[in-house]
């Protein structure tokens, strides 16, 4: 599995490979069963810390997207509990407010950025 890490981006390496596997995931690039690298052999392929990768996992079994299997390794698992929509839309709304302030600072406008967004929709949708 390939992840890319920006270490210049300011966001925290864990974050970033949990929003990788959730993008793997959402994308359809990673279902249901697939197993993800051992903690050792991603903290190899991307030299860092393997306390990082732990981090990155742990979160990802809390959001209940995966689950850990001791001496089996760690597994995408299909449990998809909606969020109460109150809940779901504060979590987006903040997301959202991330995404904009982010363009923002790159000098991307609004519109530009729900275009990019609306791209990229239509290009997870086709993958599924």
């Amino acid at each position: 599995m390939h992840l890319h890490l920006d270490h210049h981006s300011g966001e925290p390496v864990y974050r970033q490979i949990v929003e990788a596997i959730k993008y793997k995931v959402a994308s359809g690039q990673l279902a249901d069963g697939d197993a993800l690298p051992s903690i050792r052999d991603l903290a190899d392929q991307l030299k860092i810390n393997p306390g990082t990768v732990v981090r990155a996992y742990d979160e990802l079994g809390h959001a209940g997207l995966v689950v850990m299997q001791q001496g089996k390794g760690v597994f995408i698992t299909a449990r998809r509990d909606a969020a109460p929509t109150a809940v779901r839309r504060k979590a987006i709304a903040n997301l959202a407010r991330r995404l904009l302030a982010e363009a923002s600072r790159m000098g991307a406008g609004t519109d530009e950025t729900l275009k990019i967004v609306r791209d990229v929709a239509r290009e997870m949708e086709s993958n599924l």
